[in-house]
């Protein structure tokens, strides 16, 4: 699809910037992108050690920080010319058009498929900071409410997607309608918009996987041992 199309887009992209900003690494920074890389490293590292403690924030930091930066960069993917408005159109029905790129965030299938992970990987580091026995202790205290912890754990799965898609969704929608009413100017401050709640959906997206990983961790006193 046109979504996964453009996924494939950033994921190249995003390698290549890796490729690019540490092939000449140094202790100190020599480059302007070695620079810029280490300060987003370092800003998202921050957010998850003072969320998720030392320990379980460092041993969840790989995948927390893959998160932000693919979210971040396929928001604003979306906003690029092109993307979602040059179109192919089906010969036989030359009514029938779809756009070539799409914002990857802007397709449900992409952001359930990342909150799946992110509530997978809660479970997994509940079990692995709690114990099998602990965490299933923790599920089922108390017993009747069993249900709506199970419920509350796939609801976050509903959550997380949802937040992320009608939002980069909605914004996507909102600057085709612009620019067809109102072509250059008035567009160009909801772009600014766009980059900013880009942005923003990327960093609640993360937030609350790193809250939701920590709540996991810290049953039975997981998380006081982290934070020391």
């Amino acid at each position: 699809t046109n979504t996964m199309l453009t996924a494939w887009v950033v994921m190249a992209f995003l390698v290549i910037i890796s490729v690019l900003a540490t092939r000449r690494m140094s202790l100190v920074p020599e480059s302007r992108l070695q620079n810029l890389m280490e300060m987003i490293i370092e800003f998202v590292l921050d957010i998850v050690e003072r969320t998720a403690g030392a320990k379980a924030g460092r041993l969840i930091f790989p995948l927390i920080a893959t998160l932000f930066i693919f979210i971040l960069t396929a928001n604003w993917f979306g906003i690029l010319p092109g993307v979602g408005t040059i179109t192919l159109c089906d010969p036989h029905h030359p009514d029938h058009c779809v756009p070539i790129f799409r914002a990857a965030t802007s397709d449900l299938n992409m952001t359930a498929a990342m909150a799946l992970i992110a509530v997978v990987t809660v479970q997994v580091v509940g079990v692995m900071f709690n114990g099998i026995s602990g965490y299933l202790k923790e599920l089922s205290t108390p017993l009747l409410l069993t249900p709506i912890h199970i419920i509350g754990e796939l609801s976050h799965v509903i959550s997380l997607s949802a937040r992320l898609f009608g939002n980069i969704f909605g914004g996507e929608i909102l600057l085709v309608v612009m620019f067809a009413l109102v072509p250059y100017v008035v567009p160009a401050v909801f772009m600014g918009l766009e980059l900013f709640f880009g942005f923003i959906q990327a960093l609640i997206f993360t937030v609350l996987t790193t809250v939701y990983i920590s709540l996991a961790a810290s049953g039975h006193g997981g998380g006081e041992e982290a934070h020391a």
